[in-house]
């Protein structure tokens, strides 16, 4: 079994990953979202960027900066480009790289000229093709789908790489088929997909069938098989997890959890999990570890070993790692769905635990061995066929090298290979709009 104990070599600099949040403000309405304050204009200041700045500017690696609100757009773009400002000099000294994920019904050619000036990578979150997409809507409660699919056609024409978030609810968890063809012919160079969860606002609905989900992954792996043309992240690293165990790799690993910082627009600094931007304000200050305006962001991070549910959390992956089977798949799961799902943190199984780790990497096994996926012993037999399979994969699409599952890791992130996914740009004009 594997195990668990914090990396602290550069404790100032436990974290390769900060979410800023630019803005509260989201201009839809999605049916899903768990966001309390989406309604609300608040806008981050320069000066919160600028000491974000200031305290990573002597980290001993590159730093993923992840923009992601509310909908980053909604700032204004003369506003995102004096956040982004201060980043410049760090960024073209390798020291940092921009992700933005965005709902793509603000793009236009401005921000496109935007994106591609500052190296963005970019996210788009889209469910599907139109009848899917029913749950993105604007604050009318009015489909957003052809102002998202104005925005992928920008992207395209002005030639700007882009990544998939999906989230699969009750509209469309029926639908793997369609959503595997659309997804393949959309021109995106990756998919994550993520199952709908329970957390902030969304806490009481949009529970799931276990069958469905089951049926849903198996679907679309049987899909994806047939026609393996773009990458699905859940697949890519239930393959390689399971190559992983299949090659017998040494099972006492070591796992080490980026913290996740995320920087508020008001500067306030959480950790472990960007959704605890959802929990409601006269209870997020238990979360709040500090503000950068007061004090840097290394000595938050060090200073926030002390708080509650950070601690509470790394009890509780202790605990997954000494009784699940899978912690060498998922390394603990998840602090915002233990908290909205279980109302602690020092706790393992969650309901998102067992739709996107557990039943995927089952139905992934699944399709190499009759057995029950029980022990690592039961994963070690699907090795013949799995090697089949991954051998026959053509050669962007075969596993990445594996590492801890982390559903937070940006859609942009997976797209950076510029040469993972080969990208048909022949229906879209040359000319930049």
């Amino acid at each position: 079994m594997a195990y668990f104990e914090f990396d602290n070599t550069h404790s100032k600099f436990c974290f390769r990953h900060i979410v800023l949040q630019p803005t509260t403000l989201c201009n839809l309405d999605c049916d899903y979202c768990y966001l309390t304050d989406r309604h609300e204009p608040n806008k981050m200041s320069v000066g919160v960027a600028e000491a974000v700045v200031a305290s990573i500017k002597d980290a001993p690696h590159p730093i993923t900066i992840l923009w992601h609100g509310g909908e980053p757009l909604a700032c204004g773009i003369e506003h995102f480009r004096k956040l982004v400002e201060p980043f410049e000099q760090l960024r073209l000294a390798g020291k940092i790289n921009h992700n933005i994920q965005i709902n793509g019904t603000m793009i236009s050619p401005d921000w496109c000229r935007l994106f591609r000036e500052k190296g963005f990578r970019v996210g788009l979150s889209i469910d599907g093709p139109e009848g899917c997409n029913v749950n993105r809507v604007n604050r009318a409660n009015m489909p957003a789908w052809d102002r998202i699919m104005k925005g992928v056609g920008l992207l395209k024409i002005n030639r700007i790489p882009f990544g998939i978030i999906a989230v699969v609810s009750e509209a469309n968890i029926d639908c793997a088929e369609p959503l595997y063809e659309f997804f393949s012919s959309l021109g995106c160079r990756s998919v994550c997909v993520n199952i709908v969860e329970s957390e902030g606002l969304n806490k009481e609905k949009n529970h799931l069938r276990e069958k469905d989900v089951r049926r849903f992954w198996s679907e679309l792996f049987d899909e994806w098989r047939a026609n393996p043309v773009i990458r699905i992240r859940e697949f890519d690293n239930a393959l390689g997890w399971l190559k992983r165990v299949s090659d017998d790799f040494e099972q006492h690993e070591y796992f080490a959890r980026d913290l996740w910082p995320t920087i508020a627009w008001n500067g306030d600094v959480l950790m472990l999990s960007p959704e605890f931007l959802s929990i409601p304000q006269e209870k997020r200050d238990e979360f709040v570890t500090g503000n950068i305006l007061n004090k840097p962001l290394t000595e938050i991070v060090e200073d926030s070993f002390s708080a509650k549910y950070v601690k509470d959390y790394f009890a509780g992956i202790k605990k997954c790692a000494s009784e699940c089977m899978y912690f060498s798949y998922c390394g603990g799961g998840q602090a915002s769905n233990k908290y909205f799902e279980l109302n602690q943190i020092n706790a393992t199984e969650t309901e998102e635990c067992r739709n996107t780790r557990k039943l995927l990497v089952n139905t992934v096994a699944g399709a190499f061995t009759s057995g029950k996926l029980d022990s690592i012993d039961a994963a070690k037999s699907a090795s013949v066929n799995l090697n089949k399979l991954i051998c026959s994969l053509p050669e962007n699409m075969q596993p990445r090298n594996y590492s801890c599952f982390d559903r937070h890791q940006p859609e942009a992130v997976l797209t950076a290979d510029e040469d993972s996914t080969q990208v048909d740009w022949s229906d879209w004009s040359d000319k930049e709009s």
